[in-house]
């Protein structure tokens, strides 16, 4: 059985770009009337439901491929990405702007609190009191490996994003693309040309710090 009418149309006008794999749309709304007892006659609370599921889905498992990002995005020179705004979602994450030793200083500080507090248990927080706050990532010009669920292509920030922070945003977080400039096959983020949507993907999550790390070992050769 196909999904409701009304959620049909209004998925349509929503996110058009990609498209929503009709199959994917069909079993999410099955899913929702089941585990939540809604029928799509209540329109705000299923349509909420089938939106925070679908930024939480793998855009390769929810969209149908080659209906977002131009195949040949890597190789334009010089463009705007115009027509309908396309949703992507964050595959990798790293900072250009700061050396790849310190990145790795900073992640093996991280990483050395995390066990600590793990060893720690009742006096965790004396024992970040001693310590102070888990250290940050310095902040230069975050790199962004985006992906429509079939194209992948780099961004980089152009002007600064505030809400996207390299150790905390996650991937699979997903961004709404609207004329955004393309050179050299590289997306320039300005918050002016994008929407922040949200969200993460449990199985890019979970690969994140695998993902980071090999990109710094890259960079150092």
């Amino acid at each position: 059985m196909a999904a409701p009418a009304n959620i049909v149309k209004w998925v349509n006008e929503q996110y058009s770009r990609p498209a929503l794999d009709p199959v994917w749309l069909r079993d999410c709304c099955s899913w929702i009337a089941s585990s939540y007892s809604l029928s799509p006659t209540d329109f705000q609370q299923f349509s909420s439901h089938v939106t925070s599921q679908f930024f939480q889905s793998s855009l390769a498992d929810s969209t149908l491929p080659n209906t977002g990002l131009p195949q040949n995005i890597r190789t334009i020179k010089r463009a705007c990405l115009t027509g309908l705004p396309c949703l992507v979602e964050i595959r990798a994450i790293s900072d250009i702007g700061i050396s790849a030793f310190s990145l790795m200083n900073v992640r093996q500080n991280r990483m050395d609190r995390a066990d600590l507090a793990g060893l720690v248990g009742e006096d965790e927080e004396d024992a970040e009191e001693d310590e102070g706050p888990v250290p940050k990532y310095p902040r230069g010009m975050l790199r962004l490996e985006l992906s429509d669920g079939l194209t992948t292509v780099e961004a980089v920030e152009y002007r600064s994003i505030p809400q996207l922070e390299l150790g905390v945003t996650p991937l699979g977080y997903k961004i709404l693309l609207k004329n955004v400039q393309i050179r050299s096959g590289v997306i320039f983020l300005e918050p002016q040309t994008i929407e922040l949507k949200g969200h993460q993907t449990e199985d890019h999550e979970v690969m994140q710090d695998e993902i980071f790390q090999r990109s710094l070992r890259r960079r150092l050769g």
